[in-house]
């Protein structure tokens, strides 16, 4: 149960937007490659996005996983194209925001404030949407249902 709510919380900082993103298979023929000037971006898309999902993630603690979300956002913002700093700049002060609230647990998941968690999360639908859409187009991933 506490892996669970922390790797919850450090989902969103370390940017929700990622849970639901796929790699395109290359199945469908008409799928252009990727621009050579997004290239690691969406390379970097695509790594977080499988850290995020392994069953490694959140092992070790708030403070293991806290620093593993800090590092995947700072990876996603020096990596973002230019039409999308703003929104990773915007997500990584929320991400900070949250790593806080979560620091401020003292490891005790059971302390999360959730409604701050919520708060923060509404705060970066705005910049999530715009980096699923520019993501989605420049990358070629889709995204999955939320389950």
């Amino acid at each position: 149960m506490w892996r669970r709510r922390a790797t919850a919380a450090c989902a969103l900082a370390g940017t929700l937007l990622l849970a639901g993103c796929v790699a395109d298979d290359g199945a469908a023929p008409s799928t252009p490659p990727v621009d050579p000037a997004v290239k690691a971006y969406c390379d970097t898309v695509v790594r977080v996005q499988a850290e995020q999902t392994s069953p490694q993630a959140g092992q070790g603690g708030v403070v293991a996983a806290s620093t593993v979300a800090r590092t995947q956002v700072d990876d996603l913002v020096a990596t973002a194209p230019p039409e999308l700093a703003t929104d990773w700049r915007t997500v990584s002060d929320l991400t900070d925001q949250a790593l806080g609230s979560l620091a401020a647990t003292q490891g005790d998941p059971n302390r999360i404030d959730r409604t701050r968690l919520a708060q923060l999360e509404q705060q970066s639908q705005p910049a999530v949407q715009h980096i699923k859409d520019v993501t989605a187009a420049r990358c070629h991933v889709r995204w999955a249902p939320p389950s």
